[in-house]
């Protein structure tokens, strides 16, 4: 795992992990369906994960079912987090 803490590399590495697939292929340009063969149950998984690990006490993130339908790539999910205030 990289020392790199930026949301990039945080996103990056928990999409790896989530999806089963080699760090190298998850890109911000990477769809998560597509490109890391995600499936609709892959999709739920991730989307608990990612409001798990970036929710703080400050900030409890929720990802809508509505808004988890629209994230299609790495870059909408980090667009969506930096809208949501995590940096």
């Amino acid at each position: 795992m990289s020392n790199d803490n930026s949301l990039q590399a945080r996103v990056c590495q928990l999409v790896a992990d989530q999806l089963r697939q080699p760090l190298e292929k998850v890109t911000a340009e990477a769809h998560l369906i597509d490109d890391l063969e995600a499936d609709s149950l892959d999709i739920v998984d991730l989307t608990i994960a990612v409001e798990e690990e970036f929710s703080t006490d400050e900030i409890q993130l929720e990802i809508p079912e509505e808004d988890a339908a629209d994230i299609r790539t790495v870059q909408h999910l980090l667009d969506y987090l930096s809208n949501a205030g995590i940096a």
